[in-house]
């Protein structure tokens, strides 16, 4: 069974390569990252968010990283896109999303806007439901559906697939997780913005059929740090490799930062001044009440969760990315079990007596 499906694999690259060389618009495989700092900064990985927990956008990178969620959580974001060319505008990225647990799956929705004048004008949707199949494995689906308009309007549709499985305790480790995922399996943007400082040989973008495989690892955990770090590997197309590597740091579960580490090896051959990217990201976690409101006392979110981000990252020699992001996670963690009672206490069998 594996043989044959190790073959289909192999089958389904060699006809993609074949089918058109790989050579996407400048940052197009960033449409979908630009907009969260979490995906922006490497605090998502394709097998794991570490212990800030999911949002909605973590669907992004692999839809299977929402199933573990237990709250309802909100997420607001925007990018200022700067560029150093005095012949470019700015750019700018906008997202919204919601995450909604329900008892037989948890359900994602992102919505981004996306304005930069090296690429169309594009409104994008994501839907995604995910699952956990055991305590240890989980899964999940996505659909994607989008507009661009700037040079022609064009329309996007698509879908993917991925799984995150988590060992636990491993070695020295005390979590350690893998996943993948394989996105944008459908009909993308086409190339055709003139003046655009690709060539009018560009593929279609996102790249089609990008596979993504990762692991996510912590290092050293106690009651006042946590030392982790992610590894993400892509291959857009099957034709180009970017590795995302991301070491984080948190401090209380309550401050948390990540330095990420890019590197794109198609653009990096193309051009040394092209394919390597870093930055920085910070999270801040805090608790807030919300008081004489009957809606949210009903729904046990009177107390709730937010956490507020900022991020900045060079996406390649010219363009810098600065990302602010607000999610909102409505309600409280369980902190311990229910206790269910099998024997009455004792108390309160001398009362019955």
């Amino acid at each position: 069974m594996m043989k044959k499906i190790g073959i289909a694999i192999a089958a389904f690259a060699l006809i993609l390569s074949s089918a058109s060389a790989y050579n996407p618009p400048e940052l197009s495989e960033n449409l979908w990252n630009l907009s969260s700092t979490r995906n922006l900064t490497g605090m998502n990985s394709v097998a794991g968010v570490g212990s800030l927990g999911c949002a909605p956008d973590s669907i992004v990178l692999n839809p299977a990283l929402t199933a573990q969620a237990q709250r309802v959580s909100l997420n607001l974001g925007y990018t200022a896109l700067v560029t150093y060319d005095p012949s470019d505008d700015y750019g700018n990225a906008i997202q919204a999303g919601i995450l909604i647990p329900f008892k037989m799956f948890n359900f994602s929705g992102l919505t981004n806007f996306v304005s930069q004048p090296w690429l169309k004008n594009s409104w994008n949707m994501k839907a995604g439901l995910s699952k956990e199949i055991t305590p240890k494995l989980s899964v999940g689906a996505n659909a994607d559906l989008g507009f661009a308009w700037g040079a022609g309007a064009d329309w996007a549709v698509g879908a993917g697939l991925g799984f995150v499985y988590d060992f636990g305790k491993l070695g020295f480790m005390p979590d350690f997780s893998v996943g993948a995922s394989i996105l944008n399996l459908g009909k993308y943007y086409k190339n055709d913005v003139p003046g655009a400082k690709w060539s009018e040989s560009a593929t279609n973008w996102p790249s089609l059929a990008t596979l993504k495989a990762g692991v996510n690892a912590v290092f050293y955990k106690n009651d006042t740090i946590e030392i982790s770090s992610a590894l993400d590997l892509s291959a857009p197309s099957f034709q180009n490799l970017i590795v995302d590597f991301t070491p984080k740091f948190a401090v209380k579960e309550m401050l948390y930062f990540t330095v990420p580490l890019s590197v794109n090896c198609y653009e990096m051959a193309e051009a040394h001044n092209k394919g390597f990217s870093a930055g920085i990201g910070a999270f801040f976690k805090f608790n807030f009440n919300v008081k004489n409101n009957q809606y949210l006392e009903r729904n046990g979110w009177s107390e709730s969760e937010m956490i507020a981000s900022a991020a900045y990252k060079n996406l390649d020699a010219s363009v810098h990315a600065v990302t602010a992001n607000l999610d909102v996670n409505l309600g409280m963690k369980d902190k311990t079990p229910p206790v269910i009672k099998v024997w009455p206490d004792d108390e309160e069998d001398d009362d019955e007596e």
